[in-house]
């Protein structure tokens, strides 16, 4: 099926039009007559890239100029599109920013935040004026987070709420009264708490949570991330003529340069890491009596995984001898990672296993892995398969020091 993009007609007072759903009208300013090709780097599910000019895209294919040479890419089999060159900037103070949090996971940055109670105007960063109407906004926070205050933020949005949460900061800590934001504009927040409307001043509100729930948009092929640090869920993309044209969940269109673009994301719901899944079986052979169980996304004693000095947010830690079995049922295509023994162990020397990896009974991956090699890429085929099976054996030298990572471990659709 082909996708035709066009453009929604701006009223010359610049004033916006309020449609019925999550986004609304985006005021784009610095477009020229001239067709400019940006500079991007497009990376494949399979891990490989390419650099050159983006010409156009659409939602079959992209087609780059690299070098002197025409290159088309199926949009199916690209995970990444970055835009190196487009920097982060900052158009506000960071103290002055205000952050909209919307239920879809789409989060913007900007000022001049007000509401009447239907419907929240906002002035975005990268987007320009818009209004969104309040049953699709989660947060609104008008202080900058620290590595205090966030964990404490998010374990806010976190917690089910019956009331709209007003959140004020007591010296690092945040507090919040429960009741109901009826309205807010630039200086005041009438707030209704126990029966009487109080007016409080917007300087003395670090955020407001809506008890609505975050409903992540099942729709949305990518994920779309501006060069003032912005996040836009999108259900259809289009660049032509140095602009992108994208598609919200609930089907407006939004016309912004490319110049504002850093990275268009099509990961979603194609990647699955073996972190986030539970093994069909787990199987333990204990060298000695104690079982050293695996462990997710860190060390057995809670550390980051670490291969060659370079540390991994996703992966997994497996100890010798351990049989990880996963149900695929034929949904993928690849599993992605990378082998190592981690620094923990690796430094000192100590850490040899045999691994062994199997897709329905076929050897994917056999090698021995010691603390003296470097990270070992992993790619394999796993198209049509059900189960795959990760086996962490014993090497030489006991089990002494047998802790592998298998870092950034992902299964690709």
């Amino acid at each position: 099926m082909k996708f035709y993009s066009y453009m929604i007609a701006m009223p010359k007072s610049g004033k916006n039009i309020l449609l019925p759903t999550i986004l609304m009208t985006f005021v784009l300013l610095g477009f020229t007559g001239a067709t400019t090709y940006a500079q991007v780097e497009v990376t494949s599910l399979d891990g490989q890239s390419v650099v050159g000019e983006l010409v156009s895209l659409d939602a079959e294919q992209l087609v780059l100029n690299v070098g002197d040479a025409v290159k088309v890419v199926a949009l199916d089999r690209v995970m990444n599109i970055a835009w190196p060159e487009h920097e982060l900037v900052k158009s506000v103070e960071e103290a002055n920013l205000q952050t909209l949090l919307l239920t879809d996971g789409s989060s913007l940055s900007g000022q001049n935040a007000r509401t009447d109670g239907l419907n929240v105007t906002f002035d975005s960063q990268s987007l320009g004026s818009m209004t969104v109407p309040l049953k699709n906004v989660k947060s609104l926070r008008f202080k900058p987070l620290n590595a205090t205050s966030t964990e404490q933020w998010n374990a806010l949005i976190q917690k089910p709420n019956s009331d709209d949460r007003l959140v004020i900061q007591k010296g690092e800590v945040l507090d919040f009264l429960a009741g109901v934001v009826t309205q807010y504009n630039t200086e005041n927040v009438q707030f209704l708490y126990q029966g009487s409307e109080i007016p409080v001043r917007l300087a003395k509100v670090f955020g407001i949570i809506h008890p609505v729930e975050m409903m992540p948009n099942q729709a949305a092929t990518c994920s779309l991330k501006t060069t003032s640090g912005e996040s836009l869920f999108v259900t259809q993309v289009s660049v032509s003529e140095g602009q992108m044209t994208v598609r919200t969940g609930p089907g407006e269109q939004v016309v912004l340069p490319l110049e504002s673009i850093t990275q268009l994301d099509f990961s979603l719901g194609r990647i699955v890491y073996l972190s986030d899944m539970t093994p069909e079986g787990t199987e333990y052979t204990p060298f000695f009596d104690t079982v050293w169980e695996y462990q997710r996304d860190r060390t057995v004693d809670g550390s980051p995984l670490q291969i060659g000095r370079k540390k991994f947010s996703k992966g997994l830690w497996v100890h010798s001898k351990t049989t990880l079995t996963y149900r695929l049922a034929g949904e993928f295509s690849r599993l992605q990672a990378t082998l190592g023994i981690d620094d923990a162990v690796a430094l000192t020397g100590h850490g040899n296993v045999d691994v062994v990896v199997t897709a329905d009974d076929e050897v994917l991956f056999e090698q021995n892995i010691s603390a003296r090699d470097s990270a070992i890429p992993l790619d394999l085929p796993l198209t049509g398969k059900r189960f795959l099976k990760i086996t962490v054996d014993f090497g030489k030298g006991l089990d002494i020091g047998d802790h592998l990572d298998i870092a950034d471990a992902r299964l690709i659709k």
